[in-house]
């Protein structure tokens, strides 16, 4: 992994600057791979999609922002947590609400602030993962009932919204209905796939989604590929 000078990126709110890590190489070597296709790379970090920034506290989308390179080299991945990930999703849902009124918070909509179709199926996306995160692969806590039933209307918000023309994804949309507990759901798009004709490391992942269907197993799993 090498780094690059670091990415500046201005807030669409407040116009404060952040440093935010740029690579000039990186690698996968390590890496592990999991059911929500999240993938974790020590060599190949990631800098979050969605950024807080350090002085307002407010949520951007950090590709619609203006961005300039730096003058030094930065590590800093502005990783949200899932409830700030919470926090942000509750933000742009408002600002997504708003734009059929032309106006956040009083302001103009520009292209730095406003929130899409697509965002918003991203941004659930990206919760789904960071719950996952939270409490399964880094354990912080136990997820209260409430706390799953609001994580399954985002997954099947994801599902509704999301384009399945591509079978290819099918195996994420079995999964997603797993670990929203809609395991007839789950059964039936496995069931929609042509298994012989799926690659080598798409058969592991559609045994391992099965196995745990057939469980009723609802968590995210480690892939063995």
């Amino acid at each position: 992994m090498s780094p690059d000078y670091a990415e500046l990126v201005t807030c669409p709110y407040c116009g404060t600057k952040k440093e935010l890590m740029r690579l000039a190489s990186g690698n996968t070597f390590g890496a592990t791979y999991w059911s929500d296709n999240k993938q974790i790379a020590p060599m190949l970090p990631s800098v979050s999609p969605v950024q807080k920034c350090p002085h307002c506290n407010k949520y951007y989308v950090k590709g619609k922002q203006y961005s300039e390179k730096g003058k030094d080299y930065s590590f800093q991945l502005g990783t949200l947590s899932y409830p700030e990930w919470k926090e942000a999703y509750n933000q742009f849902v408002g600002q997504y609400e708003q734009s059929s009124r032309g106006a956040t918070d009083n302001k103009p909509l520009n292209k730095h602030t406003i929130i899409t179709d697509q965002d918003m199926v991203n941004i659930r996306f990206f919760m789904i993962q960071a719950y996952n995160d939270y409490f399964h692969r880094e354990m912080v806590a136990e997820p209260s009932h409430d706390e799953y039933l609001f994580i399954c209307q985002i997954i099947k918000d994801f599902i509704n919204t999301f384009d399945w023309s591509s079978k290819k994804t099918f195996l994420l949309k079995a999964e997603f209905y797993r670990e929203a507990n809609e395991m007839e759901k789950c059964a039936e798009t496995l069931d929609s796939l042509d298994y012989n004709g799926l690659k080598n490391y798409e058969k592991s992942i559609f045994d391992g989604i099965k196995t745990r269907l057939e469980q009723k197993d609802n968590i995210v799993f480690l892939l063995d590929i």
